[in-house]
């Protein structure tokens, strides 16, 4: 057993398993990994408390101490991004990091007040414009300003997704730390770790939603999700096949193992019918997420949008298994990127990682040198 002296857990919460990683803060290469599988075809509220309990009881009986809060990852066909520009005149100020994180954090208010049963996941700085120039967030910033537009994309979620499931953490005595969107901080790393650059979209596909995230390099251009994944193609197979849940989630099991029909103990004359089936739901998913992508239909992508599909529910995936029509003539390649169990963990750890270091070159804001009317909307969109 790996020792953890001082705990740095990382939950991510999937419709079919639950995986906490306890990393150590000291030591971030030192880990203890524990996977909960959900038993989803019977529980229709894949919210269950026991595979909570279950892991986390597990991992405090291994480590031999209480965990007193967790990082959490999450995934919900309730999360999609949100643009946001925010504009203010200087009058010629000299303004630096602490004026642009003050309307940054003016902005985070107001999505705030005009959004009250959602919770920011995210909050990504996506352009920041001093004086019709663009200037790099990662630079330091002391600069003679006019006029400054900063364009933000917030990622968002249902509150009452996110009060569920901090119910069942209150329940073990356990705080949430943050929690971050699954398929964000997996397609970013995927980025990041693989050097890939121009123009990438991912569709992960889940148990009952899938979502995709389209990228410009690193930086988050659209997220957004549809209700419909794995589970309808599984009940698709029940239906056509005349099986039941369990044994037509075993053919597609097999099928996403093997690609190869003869391997696939159904009849032989449903063989064809089976890839027919898969094909034809997984095209429905990547249709209406790409189709109904406003980015897609105002954007000219020029044929060099490279697709990525990640998730469980692309295990059934082969390179030549879907065929794209003249619609969706602006994707240049597509690939399936093979996860293991604690890459999502992985992920969020480096995000973590990064974010602390910003935060830590991040000014406090005073109130200070704020006007008055600045000071009362900060006091009241803070209650």
């Amino acid at each position: 057993m790996t020792k953890i002296n001082s705990p740095y857990p990382i939950l991510e919460f999937g419709s079919t398993h639950i995986r906490l990683a306890v990393y150590d803060k000291l030591i971030l290469n030192q880990c203890s990994f524990y996977e909960e599988k959900i038993d989803y075809t019977r529980n229709k509220n894949s919210k269950n408390e026991q595979p909570i309990t279950n892991i986390i009881s597990k991992a405090e009986n291994d480590l031999s101490q209480h965990l007193k809060e967790v990082l959490l990852l999450i995934d919900s066909s309730s999360i999609y991004s949100l643009d946001f520009s925010i504009q203010k005149n200087f009058d010629k100020k000299i303004i630096n990091k602490t004026d642009i994180d003050h309307l940054i954090n003016e902005s985070e208010n107001i999505i705030k007040l005009n959004n009250k049963d959602k919770d920011i996941l995210h909050t990504i700085k996506h352009q920041i414009m001093i004086d019709d120039k663009i200037f790099d967030e990662k630079n330091e910033i002391t600069v003679e300003a006019q006029k400054v537009i900063i364009d933000l994309k917030f990622v968002l979620i249902e509150k009452k997704t996110c009060d569920k499931i901090r119910e069942l953490f209150l329940k073990k005595h356990i705080t949430l730390k943050s929690i971050y969107c699954t398929s964000y901080i997996k397609s970013l790393d995927i980025i990041k770790k693989n050097e890939i650059s121009g123009y990438i979209s991912f569709i992960d596909i889940g148990l009952k939603k899938s979502s995709l995230t389209i990228f410009q390099d690193s930086k988050l251009l659209y997220l957004n999700n549809t209700y419909i994944g794995g589970h309808h193609i599984t009940n698709d197979i029940a239906k056509v096949l005349n099986l039941d849940y369990r044994k037509a989630e075993a053919e597609k099991f097999k099928f996403s193992k093997s690609n190869k029909y003869e391997d696939i103990i159904i009849n032989k004359s449903d063989d064809k019918l089976l890839k027919k089936i898969i094909n034809a739901r997984l095209e429905e998913i990547i249709e209406l997420l790409f189709l109904n992508c406003p980015l897609i239909n105002n954007f000219n992508f020029n044929s060099d949008l490279k697709l990525y599909f990640i998730g469980n529910g692309s295990k059934v995936l082969s390179e030549n298994l879907l065929s794209f029509g003249p619609e969706f003539s602006f994707l240049n390649e597509m690939s399936i990127i093979n996860e293991t169990a604690k890459d999502s963990c992985d992920s969020a750890l480096k995000y973590s990682n990064d974010e602390m270091e910003i935060r830590s070159q991040k000014a406090p804001i005073s109130l200070e040198n704020k006007g008055i009317f600045e000071k009362l909307f900060n006091y009241f969109t803070e209650k």
